[in-house]
């Protein structure tokens, strides 16, 4: 099976949803997967019915903070072991730790999250980079950021004090379910999605704390992550192999022939998962080429040479087609929202 969403939090969206007084039949609409087969222990739904259901219950509530409700009611056991092996951790830092080596198992191989440290405000948190629909994009930020605050407040046993979140969409018209979750320190339209806590409660112990049970969920995890990896879609595969290749991509005919396919199997099981080639080779070189602009002092003409472009105008031009700005201006928006305070008021 194509690596996504656990059935579980699906069936937390489907109860939210049904609770509103909408009909079963409108959320789950195009979704293969009964009730039944959603709840049973260890299922995963692939990224297309995931997509597909949550844009239904989007639709049927008309409600764009639905995902910051579904955060709040998935709990620690909804997370499985992974769960289980949160509680298990010493701190807040081994938990985000967990988390970011095991981000996977709970959000699908098309989310990835990173360790982030602010050194000079000493604060330490997550980035979120996604890939997904634009329908389903603000949702997924939300779920995410909403269940990692939950999480964090159930594995402190108290709320969590002076959180930070910023997002990468535009400011809601009604922050006030953002303002009841994470406080007043929320902002938006930022490059960066990040959530992050000061050090000296990331260090607090939890009450939990058990490392001889941590060692044993831990091994658990690393095996249902093999086990995910092995079974992934041509996508990720394409995906996996692309970010390895770095300033190196390989032409379609020769990435199928990496995948022991040919050229007309591998683009007809692109095209069933719902996508292209390029537009994967397109996706790891906009993520290459972010990474080379957040270092200080990697030049655009190092950039373009380090991701196999013959000049840095031929970078720029797909660049802009990417994200529809310059490496220059993206640049100086990133320096400029990091040499500042991340986040403000939402009152403000």
């Amino acid at each position: 099976m194509e690596a996504s969403t656990p059935g579980q939090y699906l069936l937390i969206l489907i109860g939210i949803v049904l609770q509103r007084g909408c009909p079963l039949d409108a959320i789950c609409d195009g979704i293969e997967l009964s009730l039944e087969e959603l709840g049973q222990a260890g299922t995963r739904v692939g990224e297309a019915q995931a997509d597909k259901m949550v844009a239904n219950a989007l639709q049927a509530t008309g409600d764009a903070a639905l995902g910051l409700e579904v955060g709040q009611q998935i709990n620690l056991a909804a997370h499985a072991v992974v769960g289980q092996t949160f509680m298990a951790c010493t701190d807040l830092t081994e938990v985000l730790e967990t988390l970011v080596k095991y981000g996977p198992l709970l959000t699908g191989p098309q989310t990835r999250l990173y360790l982030f440290h602010d050194g000079q405000r000493d604060r330490t948190g997550f980035e979120l980079e996604l890939q997904a629909p634009a329908l389903t994009r603000r949702f997924t930020h939300d779920v995410i950021f909403s269940a990692a605050q939950k999480a964090l407040s159930d594995l402190l046993q108290s709320p969590v004090e002076q959180i930070e979140v910023s997002f990468p969409y535009p400011r809601p018209a009604d922050t006030t379910p953002f303002g009841t979750i994470f406080g007043s320190a929320v902002s938006f339209d930022k490059d960066r999605a990040v959530m992050s806590l000061p050090n000296t409660i990331m260090q607090r112990p939890l009450p939990t704390s058990n490392a001889t049970l941590r060692e044993l969920y831990e091994a658990e995890c690393a095996r249902l992550l093999a086990h995910l990896a092995n079974s992934t879609s041509c996508t990720e595969k394409t995906l996996m192999a692309l970010e390895k290749l770095e300033g190196q991509y390989p032409q379609l005919e020769q990435m199928a022939a990496m995948l022991n396919l040919s050229t007309r199997t591998y683009r007809r099981r692109l095209e069933a998962e719902r996508t292209t080639f390029q537009s994967l080779l397109d996706r790891v070189r906009l993520q290459h080429a972010l990474t080379h602009l957040r270092k200080p002092h990697a030049s655009i003409y190092q950039t373009a040479m380090a991701l196999g472009f013959n000049d840095a105008s031929n970078f720029r031009r797909a660049f802009i087609q990417w994200c529809g700005e310059s490496p220059t201006q993206w640049r100086a928006r990133y320096r400029r929202d990091t040499a500042t305070t991340p986040t403000e008021p939402i009152d403000g």
